[in-house]
C-alpha cells in the first residue's frame, strides 16, 4: 500500500512554528504515520525517516483515558479535535506521558486526508523538556497557538479561551470568565444548547456538532458551527467548544439567495423567454415566456438537464450547454452548422437562428443567443440563453422569397419568350423578304425562260422544215460546187448534232422553269397568312431543290414516302422546317459522305415525318437545349442558334409536336407529328401571333 511522500505539498503547508515548538506527527486515515518532526523522534530515540511509514501504534500506545490509539483517530474522524494525554512509546521501551492536541486534516470537499497530532511533555514526565513549569499553563499555550476559537467550561462558567476565541466574541480573558457561559448564546439558542451539552456530559455523542449564534460583546451576533467535547482539565470533567465562524459565509450565501431572488423575479417577469443554467448543465431559471413559447412548465424543468427537450426529440447540447462546456467553434458548428455566429454585442456569446420542427404543429423559428455566466474570478458558473419566436417574420420572409423567386421565373420566361417572338419576327421578316425576292427573282426569269422556251420550240419546227428542205436538195443532180461546200459544213454531222442540241437545250430550260416554281413554292409569297391544305411531299420536295447545293456534296437523301393527306397548316413556315433539319443533317456529317433519310406516315388523326442522319450525333448534355433560343455548338460566325428554336416554335404554332432522338457518333432523328386538321379555336387564331 503506498504513503503520502512526507514532502507533499499538504505537509509543507504546516507552519513553522508547529513544527519547532511542539513534537508532530501526521498520520494518515489508515493509521500509518506520514510524518514526524526532528523534535518527537528525538524525544522517542527514532529517526524521523525510520519511524515514517510505521502504523501509529509503533509510538503510541493509549491514551490517559486509557483510549487506545486507534479509537482517538476514530473520534477526530467525526469531530474537530481531541484534547488529553497520551503514552507514548520510546526506543528503550520506556513511555512518555505527554499532552496531546489531534486535529482532523480534511479537504474543502470535507474528505479526511491526514491527522495532526500535536504533543507537548506532561508535567508528571520529564523526559522532554518544557517550556513552562505549569503544565496547564502549558496546555494552554498549546491552545493559544492554534486558529481555532476554543472555550473550556465547567458548571456554566468559562475556564479558558484562547486568543480566537476571544477575537470572536469581543471579550477580553478576564472578563469573559467573569460571564456566565450561557450568555455567550443568542437568547434563542440557550435552551438547545444547555440541552446539548448536558447529553455530552452523560456521554452521548450523536449531536456533537451543530450551528449555533453567538451574541458578542458588542451585541453583535456571530452565526457558527459548534462542536462539543469533553477532556479532563486539572482532574476536572471540562467541556471543549470549539467553534467555526460561517457569519461571512452565512451572510454571503443570505445576499446569494437574496439575488437569486432578485434574478429570479428579473427573469420570471422578462418578457424575452429565458433559461439560465449553471455549471453542471442544471436548469436554475425557466420563465413564464419561455414556458408559452416551449410549452413545457417551470416547474418541470427547473432542478433538471432536461433543457434539450423543448427543442430537440434526442438528447442533445443546446446552445447554453456550449457554453457551460467552453465549447470552441468547431464544437458550436458540430450542432449548428451554418446557423450561428458569434455576437457583435457580448463577448464570448454566441446568436443563432433555428426552425425547431418538433415544437408546436409545425415547428417554430427562433433566434437564441446565449452567453456564459462567470464569477469574480472569471471562471464559467453558468449560461443564459434568450429565445425570441420569429415564426411569422420567417414565414413571410419565405413567402417573399418564394413570390420574388416567382417573380424571377416569371420574368425569365417572358424575356425568353420576348427574345424568342423577336427573333421569330426577325427570321419571319428576313424570310417574307427572302420569298418576295426569290418570287420578284423568279418571276423576272420566267418571261425570259418562256420566250427562249418558246422559240427553242419554234426553232425546232424550222430545223426540221429545213432537214426536209436539204433532202429534197440531195435529190438533185450532183454539182461539184455544191458537193464541196456540203463537205467542208459536215452536213452530215450538222443533220445529227443540231437535233440533240435543241433537245439539250429544250431539258435545260424545263430544268430552270423547276427551279424557279420550287422557289416559288418554296417562298410561298403568292399565299395567304391563314392555315390552307397543302401537299407536305411538295413542300419536302422543293425544299430538297432549293438546299441542293448544300447536300449533294455530303449526303444522299432517301425518300421513305408515305400515304399523306393534305395537311392543313402554313406551307411557306413549314419549308422553313424542312430547310433547317435538312441543313442540319447536312453539316452533321463528317468526312464520310452520309445518308438522310426522309419517312412520312399517317397515324389517326395526325400525321408523321421524320428526317433521320448517320452523321456525328449530339452529346446529352446538349441534347436539352437544342431548342433554345441562340444556342448552337458550332464556332462563332457559323450559327445564330435560332433554326431549331424557330422549329420548335412553328411546330408549336401548329399545334403539333418535335422530338428528337440522338447517340453520339451514330446519328440523330427528328421525328415532327401535326393535325391533319386544325381545331376551330386554332382556325380562329392569328397564326403570326401565336
Amino acid at each position: 500500500m503506498s504513503h503520502p511522500n512526507p514532502e507533499d505539498a499538504l505537509l509543507k503547508g504546516l507552519p513553522a512554528a508547529l513544527m519547532d515548538g511542539f513534537m508532530v506527527a501526521v498520520v494518515h486515515p489508515s493509521g500509518q504515520l506520514a510524518l514526524v518532526n526532528d523534535h518527537m523522534a528525538k524525544a522517542l530515540g527514532h529517526t524521523a525517516q525510520a519511524l515514517s511509514g510505521q502504523p501509529l501504534q509503533a509510538i503510541a500506545s493509549e491514551s490517559g483515558d486509557g483510549s487506545s490509539a486507534a479509537d482517538v483517530l476514530g473520534y477526530v474522524a467525526n469531530s474537530r479535535c481531541w484534547l488529553g494525554k497520551m503514552l507514548l512509546k520510546k526506543v528503550d521501551g520506556h513511555t512518555m506521558l505527554v499532552q496531546t492536541t489531534v486535529v482532523p486534516l480534511k479537504s474543502q470537499e470535507g474528505a479526511l486526508e491526514h491527522v495532526l497530532i500535536l504533543a507537548t511533555s506532561s508535567a508528571r514526565r520529564l523526559d522532554f523538556p518544557v517550556l513552562v513549569s505549569n503544565p496547564q499553563d502549558s496546555f494552554f499555550g498549546m491552545l493559544e497557538g492554534l486558529g481555532t476559537p476554543v472555550i473550556l467550561h465547567r458548571d456554566g462558567s468559562v475556564v479558558y479561551a484562547n486568543q480566537a476565541a476571544l477575537s470572536l466574541t469581543g471579550y477580553t480573558l478576564s472578563a469573559i470568565k467573569k460571564l456566565p457561559y450561557a450568555l455567550l448564546t443568542h437568547p434563542d439558542h440557550r435552551e438547545q444548547l444547555t440541552q446539548r451539552i448536558q447529553a455530552r456530559l452523560r456521554g452521548e455523542t450523536t449531536h456533537t456538532r451543530f450551528e449555533n449564534t453567538l451574541q458578542t460583546a458588542h451585541g453583535k451576533h456571530r452565526m457558527v458551527e459548534q462542536t462539543v467535547g469533553l477532556l479532563p482539565v486539572d482532574g476536572q470533567l471540562t467541556v471543549l467548544d470549539t467553534y467555526v465562524d460561517q457569519t461571512a459565509q452565512r451572510q454571503n450565501l443570505a445576499a446569494q439567495a437574496h439575488m437569486r431572488r432578485i434574478l429570479a423575479q428579473i427573469i420570471d417577469g422578462n418578457p424575452v423567454p429565458t433559461i439560465v443554467i449553471d455549471g453542471k448543465h442544471t436548469i436554475t431559471h425557466w420563465n413564464r415566456a419561455c414556458e408559452l413559447v416551449t410549452g413545457f412548465k417551470s416547474e418541470d424543468m427547473v432542478g433538471t438537464q432536461n433543457q434539450w427537450k423543448a427543442f430537440y426529440p434526442e438528447a442533445r447540447p443546446i446552445l447554453a450547454d456550449l457554453m457551460v462546456s467552453g465549447a470552441e467553434d468547431a464544437e458550436v458548428a458540430k450542432y449548428y452548422v451554418n446557423a450561428y455566429k458569434r455576437s457583435p454585442i457580448v463577448p464570448d456569446a454566441y446568436e443563432g437562428t433555428g426552425l425547431f420542427t418538433h415544437m408546436g404543429s409545425n415547428g417554430r423559428w427562433l433566434e437564441f443567443t446565449a452567453a456564459p455566466v462567470r464569477n469574480l474570478k472569471g471562471q464559467v458558473i453558468g449560461a443564459v440563453e434568450t429565445l425570441v419566436d420569429v415564426t411569422e417574420r420567417k414565414q413571410a420572409e419565405i413567402q417573399l422569397k418564394a413570390a420574388n423567386d416567382n417573380l424571377e421565373r416569371l420574368v425569365s420566361e417572358r424575356t425568353q419568350q420576348l427574345a424568342t417572338a423577336n427573333a421569330q419576327l426577325a427570321q419571319s421578316e428576313k424570310l417574307a423578304s427572302i420569298g418576295q425576292l426569290a418570287a420578284g427573282v423568279a418571276h423576272e426569269i420566267n418571261n425570259p425562260i418562256g420566250y427562249v422556251h418558246s422559240n427553242i420550240g419554234s426553232l425546232q419546227t424550222y430545223m426540221n422544215d429545213l432537214m426536209e428542205l436539204l433532202s429534197a436538195y440531195e435529190q438533185l443532180p450532183a454539182n461539184a460546187d455544191i458537193e464541196a461546200l456540203r463537205q467542208k459544213i459536215d452536213v452530215d454531222f450538222l443533220r445529227e448534232d443540231m437535233p440533240a442540241l435543241i433537245s439539250e437545250s429544250q431539258e435545260g430550260i424545263t430544268r430552270v422553269k423547276k427551279i424557279v416554281q420550287d422557289l416559288k413554292d418554296f417562298s410561298r409569297v403568292d399565299s395567304s397568312q391563314d392555315f390552307q391544305t397543302a401537299d407536305l411531299h411538295d413542300g419536302i420536295n422543293s425544299t430538297l431543290n432549293i438546299v441542293n447545293n448544300e447536300i449533294k456534296y455530303k449526303a444522299d437523301v432517301v425518300k421513305a414516302y408515305g400515304q399523306l393527306p393534305p395537311v392543313e397548316c402554313l406551307p411557306s413556315q413549314l419549308n422553313q422546317v424542312f430547310m433547317n433539319l435538312l441543313v442540319n443533317a447536312a453539316h452533321a456529317m463528317g468526312e464520310t459522305r452520309g445518308t438522310i433519310t426522309i419517312t412520312t406516315g399517317t397515324e389517326g388523326d395526325r400525321v408523321w415525318l421524320t428526317f433521320a442522319d448517320n452523321g456525328s450525333g449530339i452529346s446529352p448534355d446538349n441534347l436539352s437545349r437544342i431548342f433554345d433560343p441562340f444556342f448552337t455548338t458550332k464556332p462563332v460566325g457559323k450559327g445564330t442558334g435560332l433554326g431549331l428554336s424557330l422549329t420548335y416554335g412553328i411546330i408549336q404554332k401548329h399545334h403539333g409536336h418535335i422530338s428528337v432522338q440522338s447517340v453520339v457518333g451514330q446519328g440523330t432523328t427528328f421525328r415532327i407529328e401535326l393535325p391533319i386538321h386544325q381545331s376551330p379555336e386554332s382556325a380562329q387564331e392569328n397564326p403570326a401571333d401565336a
